[in-house]
């Protein structure tokens, strides 16, 4: 039985560019719309989103590779805060992050992606 190799990213936080040249720099090649390689898996370890420029292209890249079989992935807190902030709480018109201005502008950023 052949041993499985992985590759772990994480913290990639809309840097897609970066998360392409990093791919490429270990030796994944794309076929269609997913990035592969022949012999290893990614492991991402979540933060996709917040910050970056290209926070949907990441999502675009990391989400066909996921569904392939090509990456597996971990949420990120990012991801968890995101959801949260969507997440109704107990009290009507209170969700389960809060909305402070901070966090209001760092979800707009990625919604406007």
């Amino acid at each position: 039985m052949a041993a499985v190799s992985y590759d772990i990213i994480g913290d990639i936080h809309g840097h897609s560019r970066t998360l392409v040249a990093l791919l490429a720099v270990l030796g994944y090649q794309k076929e269609g719309n997913v990035y592969r390689h022949p012999a290893r898996t990614v492991i991402y370890l979540g933060d996709f989103i917040d910050r970056g420029e290209f926070q949907r292209e990441v999502i675009d890249i990391v989400r066909p590779m996921i569904e392939s079989g090509a990456a597996l992935s971990v949420m990120g807190n990012h991801e968890f805060n995101a959801i949260a902030f969507y997440t109704p709480g107990n009290m009507p018109g209170e969700y389960l992050r809060p909305r402070s201005e901070k966090n209001i502008s760092q979800h707009q950023e990625f919604l406007n992606a």
